[in-house]
């Protein structure tokens, strides 16, 4: 056996799966470098992202909290608002006395935020005006050089952001920008400017990633930078949103991807931006080693197929010859498991296992079948006592008649119907013969209990002209003389309703003023209705009822029982529309023989 050469559709078969192996390997390597790329590449705009975030919030923090400081100038002591007033409404020049005042207020204005380097007062009619530096104790004259005087002197809007602009003094940080607001109607004409440091707004240059060299991050507002990480504060060489952006833009020729969000009024954007080409250097900086590893991989992994394809083969070609010789119905032979290659021996195993089981199945769906052909003579061998019984009862009912006993005679009459109608009896019944069978049954039950029980039957007549299982309503009266009768009453009543519940199924209903049950006890019995007959011991009427309903009509039909308001129950049951004539059609299609409903 091992020295056949192995076929080639075991070859071809091989070379397809270790072909598709291979372009998977490299589908999965280029799969590894995707997502490599895309990891790295989210660290860095996760990076920019917290970056962007963290200087907005603060640089927003300072717009937002600008009018905390600069409002308490007409809130606080009436001689201050008046000052202020003054200021800004006359030219006079300030007395020593009206300068200390101010610079005290100025202080306090400094002391709502801890990063107020300066505050000024600016009038267009003053030919002074004065400057207090936050570690100054005293007020300063406004220089002529001040930074922003062009800006103050061409403001249009109440609030304005102005970027950052070198202050030389011995008392205030070099790089600051400055927020101005106007005074109220009626105090004059001027503004309040108040700087902030720009090293606030350089904290976020700690989250920097450590590979990544051309990261910046800038605030610009109304065409001016406030800041910038790398000290670039020409507002021409950098990117100038219109709008929240992500994305990459073209900036002087150099691409670059940028992150920009919108921050403390309309007119001001934080924006992060990298060097395109950094970026990809550093997200692919992986990317040949990775390249390197799964070539390899790849290279290996073509040499070890390569090299025991034969061995595979020929044991493939082993486990062939022995499926060919089960499918020769040989069930008793067993493969060889003691192949080289991994997983092969349990191959085999399950196979034996499999053709033993299949072996064994098969004997005993023989020994059913003989089984079954004894059932079926025991159950035709049993159909002669019934006409032994029936052919009894008819002799004894003749015996009455002749004797001048016709009430008994006719309740003989009744038994006697009762059997016959057990002897090669039909599945299927119309509600008629149904309901007659049990009006024969009553007239037994009655003629023992005489006039303590009465029954009642309302039903729709056109739903006399469709069909039922025959037996339904034997068994529920049954059931009620046994479980629900009391003979210490005289009103004992049972009654039997039938209606359409809709165009597809009837809605049986039996009620009854017995006994009755507790909530918990109609629960209990409810459940043990729906639980499948494990063996004959549990084979009580309305669970069989109950099966028997479901295995004709199907799962979603059966019986519930209700406690009603006499103190009794009410039994429902719910079946498809059917009429004789259809059943008859659909076993005739089917071609299935007249039988039990249970066959079903």
């Amino acid at each position: 056996m091992n020295n056949k050469k192995p076929d080639n559709h075991v070859n071809n078969l091989f070379l397809t799966s270790a072909s598709v192996f291979c372009i998977l390997l490299l589908i999965f390597s280029f799969l590894a470098i995707y997502f490599s790329y895309h990891d790295k590449k989210s660290r860095i705009t996760s990076s920019m992202e917290m970056i962007s975030t963290y200087t907005s919030q603060e640089y927003g923090n300072i717009v937002n909290n600008f009018w905390q400081a600069y409002m308490p100038v007409y809130e606080t002591m009436k001689e201050d608002s008046t000052l202020v007033k003054s200021y800004f409404a006359a030219e006079d020049e300030l007395t020593p006395q009206e300068k200390n005042q101010l610079s005290s207020l100025l202080k306090r204005m400094s002391l709502r935020d801890n990063r107020i380097t300066w505050i000024a007062l600016y009038s267009a009619l003053r030919p002074v005006n004065y400057i207090q530096y936050a570690n100054d104790t005293s007020i300063n004259t406004l220089p002529d050089s001040f930074p922003y005087i062009k800006e103050l002197t061409d403001k249009k809007q109440q609030m304005e952001v102005y970027g950052m602009r070198y202050l030389n003094a011995a008392s205030a940080g070099n790089e600051t920008f400055a927020i101005s607001g106007g005074v109220p109607f009626g105090f004059g004409k001027g503004s309040i400017i108040i700087g902030y440091k720009t090293s606030t707004l350089a904290q976020s240059a700690t989250l920097f990633p450590d590979n990544v060299k051309s990261m910046e991050y800038y605030v610009i507002s109304n065409g001016q930078v406030v800041y910038n990480s790398e000290e670039n504060y020409d507002i021409g060489s950098l990117y100038q949103p219109d709008g929240e952006t992500d994305g990459i833009h073209t900036v002087n020729g150099t691409r670059k991807y940028v992150q920009a969000l919108p921050s403390g009024n309309a007119s001001s954007y934080v924006v992060c931006s990298i060097n395109y080409g950094d970026m990809l250097r550093s997200v692919h900086k992986d990317t040949p080693l990775l390249l390197a590893v799964f070539i390899a991989f790849f290279g290996f992994s073509v040499f070890i197929g390569r090299s025991i394809q034969r061995q595979v083969a020929e044991e493939v070609a082993v486990i062939k010859e022995g499926l060919n010789i089960l499918a020769e119905n040989n069930l008793d032979y067993q493969l060889p498991t003691n192949f080289r290659q991994n997983g092969f021996p349990e191959i085999a195993q399950d196979i034996n296992m499999m053709s033993s089981r299949l072996n064994e199945s098969i004997k005993k769906a023989y020994y059913f079948e003989l089984k079954q052909k004894d059932a079926e003579m025991a159950e035709l061998q049993a159909t002669f006592n019934p006409h032994f019984l029936y052919n009894t009862l008819e002799m004894l009912r003749n015996k009455c008649y002749s004797n001048g006993d016709s009430q008994t005679a006719g309740l003989i009459a009744n038994l006697a119907s009762i059997f016959r109608s057990f002897i090669g009896a039909k599945t299927f019944v119309t509600f008629r013969e149904e309901l007659a069978f049990s009006k024969k049954y009553l007239s037994l039950l009655i003629a023992r209990y005489g006039d303590l029980v009465s029954f009642r039957y309302d039903f729709d007549s056109a739903l006399l002209n469709y069909g039922i299982i025959r037996n339904v309503f034997q068994l529920l009266i049954e059931n009620y003389f046994v479980h629900g009768f009391d003979a210490n009453r005289p009103d004992n009543e049972i009654e039997f309703m039938g209606t359409f519940l809709d165009e597809d199924n009837i809605q049986l209903l039996v009620k009854d003023n017995g006994y009755g049950m507790t909530e918990e006890e109609v629960v209990v019995l409810n459940q043990k209705i729906e639980e499948p007959i494990r063996h004959s011991r549990e084979n009580f009427g309305l669970k069989n009822l109950n099966q028997r309903l479901k295995l004709f009509y199907g799962p979603s039909y059966g019986l519930h029982i209700e406690k009603n308001e006499s103190g009794g129950i009410t039994v429902f049951i719910k079946i498809r529309k059917m009429t004789v004539e259809e059943y008859e059609e659909n076993r005739k299609q089917l071609r299935e023989p007249e039988g039990d409903p249970g066959s079903r």
